[in-house]
């Protein structure tokens, strides 16, 4: 009976450990989920980089990318786009329901907004250190001048500011990103998971298509109103010319000096609407995936 007991446990000691858990059902579901968002609403994201970088208005700013690029002006930076989705999308989306449990295992947080605001602070702090290159070459790609063509390729971009500039160049904006993406994880993944499980507590929807519709609209709104300020000093200080801001602070006092309030807003009506149909595209993409990838693995 020993010996039987023993069997049994050199037999599931050897199954890998992914085959009994969801995590990198969640790392590939979040990764390819984001990429289908990014892919669908891109358009809508060059509108606000060009609108933040050289102003105007949305509709002035749409008529000059189609004027002077055509439809391929509007998908500036897919490819280093979807590079980013798949470093940014895939770690702090994909291990943070990870160190929400690791949290609560090794520290006295509980179920709870403090949990859930260390775990996505963790998780997006952890993308922007590994995935930063990939945004300084998608925001200058999308924010070249209408008509020209800043790098020949994605591969192109990555090598120049390399050469350029060194890794100073391919991580410049870190402390503006790592804000900003903290708040956008506060503002996505966390608003998300806090009306998803309010709503499923209490009873009053399934964990199905509604739920995930009202909790990513919820999501997209919170973040547009916490990011835009964040986004339009990110996004200014990663095009700015070297030297012409001392950093980040200089750069929203800068902007504060110039504009006002308002100028931390430019840009926010197209923001709101790539904002909220990415989160409505990437949590419902990422739920669907989520249980078809996790029921593949579980077959092998």
């Amino acid at each position: 009976m020993a010996q039987s007991v023993s069997k049994e446990a050199v037999q599931i000691s050897t199954v890998p450990a992914f085959r009994s858990s969801e995590l990198l059902a969640k790392l590939v579901s979040a990764g390819s989920a984001a990429c289908i968002a990014e892919a669908i609403t891109l358009p809508l994201d060059c509108a606000k980089i060009k609108l933040q970088v050289e102003g105007g208005t949305l509709v002035s700013t749409i008529r000059t990318i189609a004027m002077t690029d055509g439809a391929k002006g509007f998908f500036r930076g897919l490819i280093p786009g979807l590079h980013r989705q798949l470093g940014f999308c895939t770690i702090r989306l994909g291990l943070y329901d990870s160190t929400k449990e690791f949290y609560m295992r090794n520290t006295p947080l509980n179920e709870g907004l403090p949990l859930r605001f260390a775990a996505g602070i963790s998780t997006a702090v952890a993308a922007v250190c590994v995935a930063q290159p990939t945004e300084v070459v998608k925001i200058r790609m999308q924010a070249a001048k209408a008509g020209t063509t800043r790098y020949s390729g994605t591969l192109s971009a990555y090598y120049k500011i390399g050469i350029t500039e060194g890794s100073k160049g391919l991580w410049s904006g870190l402390g503006p990103s790592v804000v900003r993406l903290s708040i956008c994880n506060i503002g996505e993944v966390v608003t998300y998971d806090t009306v998803k499980t309010a709503i499923l507590r209490r009873g009053w929807m399934t964990d199905a298509f509604p739920l995930h519709f009202l909790s990513a609209v919820c999501a997209g709104g919170v973040t547009t109103i916490l990011t835009s300020p964040v986004d339009v000093v990110k996004t200014r200080f990663v095009n700015s010319a070297p030297g012409e801001f001392r950093g980040a602070l200089h750069c929203a006092t800068v902007l504060a000096k110039k504009g006002g309030v308002r100028m931390f807003y430019k840009g926010c009506v197209p923001s709101f609407f790539r904002i909220t149909g990415w989160n409505l595209i990437m949590f419902m993409s990422y739920e669907q995936l989520r249980r078809i990838v996790a029921r593949r693995l579980k077959s092998y």
